[in-house]
C-alpha cells in the first residue's frame, strides 16, 4: 500500500479506504512464486521509557535527543499519548498491508521488514515491538494474530464509509494455511461501540481448503434505521474456534447540506470583516483558504514510511492525529483518540497549522503528531478567545464535495452545532497577530482563480493542476507509461484575465530528483496558441529550493507557459511541485 518514493501518492494516502485491492495482476505474470519483500515499514513515535533499558555498552542517545527536542517544544507531557495514538495508526497500516497480501490469490508469501524497531539508519521505529522485542502497549499478540496468523478471515468491501440509505454489501473470504483443511462454519457479526451485536448472520457452510482467495459468501444488511453518525465494527469468525478478524466501518444518515447558522461568521482569512465580528463578541469559524497555511507540513493519512532522514524527507512527515473524542466540538463526529479510516477524508484535504509560537500550554482540539526529529506543535482544529470574540479554526476542508466526503460533512455539522451552543467557551486567549501568524498571504495564482489550461502530457494522478494547488507534496509529472515522451515539456496556466507580471516562482518536486528541470523557458501571451519569444530563459540550480525567475521587462498577459527544455541526467520526463506568478513592476 506504499512503495519507496510514492510519498503522498501511495494507495493509502491518495485513494479512499477500501479492502478490495490485491496484487493478482502482478502474480499471474510470473511462473515462480512471488514473495513480497519488506512490506510495511510503518513508524511509531518513540517510547522514551525505553531509554532506561540501555544498561550495557549502548546508549539510546538518539532517543535522548528526540526527548529533549519534545521537551524544548513544550510537549513532553504528551509523549506517551503520542506513542499510543501513533501506534494505533501504525497497527492500522500494518493490518491493511498484510490483508492486501492475504487477499491476493496465488501469492507465495510476504516478508515484513521486522516485528521490532531498527534503531539504526536514521532511527526506523517500524516495529510493533521495541528493539528489545518487548510490547509497546498499543497492540497485543492476540489482536495482531487476528490479521496475521495461520488462518485469517478477510473482507472485501469497496469502501469503509457508508450512507445509511445504502445497503451494505461485502464479500467474506478466508486465507487458511493450517495443517489441514478446515471443516467449520463461519459467521459475521456487526458490533456497535457499546459492545452489542446489532446485526449478524451465517455464511454458507463449506470445506475451507488450504490456501487463500477462498470465498465464504456475501455479507449484506440494511442500516437505514441509523439516525445519527455511527462507528460500527464488522467481525467475521470461524465458529468453535478463536479465529476471527474485524473491520471498522462508519455510517452516516443522509442529510441535506449543513447551512451556516445565524450567529456564526465563516471566514477564509482573519480579515477585517472577521475581526469586526470578533470585536463585537461574535463567533467566527476560520477555514483557511487552500495554500494559505504557513509551514508546508508534509501531512498524510498514513504514518511515516521508514523514516524521513533516510528517505530524503519523503512525506508524510506526520504520525496521525491525537484528539479527545469527548470534546463537545466532536459530539456529532464519531472518532477514536487516534487516526482511523474515516479521517482519510479530512486529512487528505488538510493543511497542518504550526502552533510553535503560541503559548506553551496551548493544545488544539485535533492535534497532529509530528516527526520525532522536528517535534513541531501541529494542529488541524483549535479554539480560542480572540479580540473579545470566540474563534474556531479548522484547516481541514469541510466545504467542498461533502456529498462524497461524508465524514467531512459530519464534522462540519458537528462544529457548527458546537459553535451556536453554550459549550463553545474557549479557555485560552490568543492575540490577533498570533492567529494571523499561522497563515500566509494568499498566493496571487489563487487570488486570480487561475487554472491549468493544458499540459503536453501527464501521468494519471499527476495532473497539471497539482502544480498550482499550493501543496508542495503534490506534483505535475509528465507521462512515463508506456513510453515517456522526450523533452521539451510544457504547462500552460490561464490567469483568467490579463495581469502585468514581472516573474514567476518554480518549486521542484521535494521527495526525489526525478523530473527536475535543468533548463527552462517562460512565455507570456494573451493568446494561448501564439507565444512569440520567451520572456525568460535559464538553467536553475539543481536542488529542492524555490527558484525565483525574473523577467528582464515586466510583461502583461493572460496566459503563462512554463517550458521544461531539458531535464536531469538524461531523463525524458519532467515534474513540477509548484508554480506561482509575481505581479507588478517592481524589482
Amino acid at each position: 500500500i506504499q512503495a519507496w518514493g510514492e510519498g503522498l501518492r501511495s494507495r493509502i494516502n491518495a485513494r479512499p479506504p477500501e479492502t478490495m485491492t490485491d496484487y493478482r495482476d502482478f502474480v499471474v505474470q510470473h511462473e515462480a512464486p512471488v514473495v513480497s519483500h519488506e512490506i510495511g515499514q510503518w513508524c511509531v513515535y518513540p517510547n522514551f521509557d525505553e531509554i532506561a533499558k540501555y544498561t550495557g555498552v549502548f546508549r539510546a542517545a538518539n532517543f535522548e535527543i528526540f526527548r529533549d527536542s519534545l521537551d524544548a517544544n513544550h510537549m513532553l507531557d504528551q509523549a506517551h499519548d503520542f506513542l499510543i495514538a501513533s501506534g494505533k495508526l501504525q497497527a492500522l497500516c500494518y493490518k491493511e498491508d498484510i490483508e492486501s497480501q492475504l487477499r491476493t490469490p496465488g501469492i507465495g508469501g510476504f516478508q515484513l521488514l521486522d516485528l521490532h524497531d531498527f534503531p539504526g539508519q536514521g532511527t526506523a521505529l517500524v516495529g510493533v515491538l521495541d528493539a528489545f522485542w518487548d510490547e509497546k502497549g498499543y497492540i497485543t499478540p492476540a489482536e495482531y494474530h487476528r490479521f496475521c496468523g495461520p488462518t485469517v478471515p478477510l473482507l472485501r468491501v469497496a469502501k469503509r464509509v457508508w450512507s445509511a440509505d445504502e445497503p451494505f454489501e461485502g464479500v467474506a473470504e478466508i486465507a487458511h494455511f493450517g495443517s489441514q483443511p478446515l471443516d467449520r462454519r463461519c459467521v459475521w457479526r456487526l458490533w456497535d461501540v457499546h459492545g452489542r451485536v446489532v446485526r449478524h448472520g451465517p455464511l454458507p457452510s463449506r470445506m475451507i481448503p488450504i490456501g487463500n482467495g477462498t470465498e465464504l459468501g456475501p455479507v449484506r444488511f440494511d442500516w437505514s434505521d441509523v439516525k445519527a453518525p455511527a462507528k460500527v465494527n464488522l467481525e467475521i469468525a470461524v465458529e468453535g474456534t478463536d479465529i476471527a478478524n474485524d473491520w471498522d466501518l462508519w455510517v452516516y444518515p443522509p442529510a441535506p447540506p449543513c447551512s451556516v447558522p445565524e450567529g456564526v461568521h465563516v471566514a477564509h482569512a482573519l480579515d477585517d470583516a472577521a475581526l469586526a465580528v470578533l470585536q463585537r463578541g461574535g463567533r467566527v469559524l476560520l477555514l483557511p483558504a487552500r495554500g494559505s497555511v504557513a509551514g508546508d507540513v508534509g501531512i498524510g493519512f498514513s504514518s511515516i514510511f521508514w523514516n524521513t532522514a533516510w528517505t530524503r524527507g519523503q512525506p508524510p512527515h506526520t504520525l496521525g492525529i491525537l484528539c479527545d473524542p469527548a470534546h463537545p466540538a466532536l459530539a456529532g463526529f464519531p472518532t477514536d483518540s487516534h487516526t482511523n479510516w474515516q479521517w482519510w477524508y479530512l486529512i487528505s484535504r488538510s493543511q497542518a497549522m504550526v502552533l510553535d509560537e503560541l503559548p506553551p500550554t496551548f493544545r488544539p482540539i485535533v492535534q497532529v503528531i509530528d516527526d520525532w526529529v522536528t517535534n513541531r506543535r501541529l494542529g488541524l482544529l483549535f479554539e480560542a478567545k480572540v479580540a473579545g470574540g470566540r474563534l474556531l479554526a479548522c484547516s481541514m476542508d469541510i466545504e467542498d464535495d461533502l456529498d462524497d466526503r461524508l465524514p467531512a460533512k459530519a464534522l462540519r455539522e458537528s462544529l457548527l452545532e458546537y459553535m451556536v451552543g453554550e459549550n463553545f467557551r474557549p479557555a485560552e486567549e490568543l492575540r490577533v497577530e498570533d492567529v494571523r501568524g499561522l497563515l500566509r498571504p494568499p498566493r496571487l495564482i489563487d487570488t486570480l482563480g487561475a487554472w491549468v489550461l493544458r499540459t503536453d502530457s501527464h501521468e494519471p494522478g499527476y495532473e497539471g493542476e497539482n502544480a498550482i494547488d499550493g501543496n508542495p507534496n503534490t506534483i505535475w509529472h509528465t507521462a512515463w507509461t508506456p513510453t515517456p515522451p522526450d523533452y521539451p515539456h510544457d504547462i500552460v496556466i490561464d490567469l483568467r484575465r490579463p495581469v502585468r507580471l514581472r516573474g514567476l516562482t518554480y518549486l521542484p518536486r521535494q521527495d526525489m530528483r526525478n523530473g527536475w528541470v535543468s533548463r527552462y523557458a517562460v512565455y507570456v501571451s494573451d493568446d494561448p496558441d501564439r507565444w512569440g519569444e520567451p520572456v525568460a530563459r535559464g538553467e536553475p540550480p539543481l536542488n529542492r529550493e524555490l527558484k525565483t525567475i525574473r523577467f528582464d521587462t515586466p510583461m502583461e498577459g493572460r496566459y503563462v507557459r512554463f517550458v521544461a527544455v531539458a531535464g536531469l541526467e538524461g531523463q525524458r520526463f519532467a515534474s513540477v511541485a509548484e508554480l506561482d506568478v509575481i505581479a507588478g513592476d517592481g524589482p
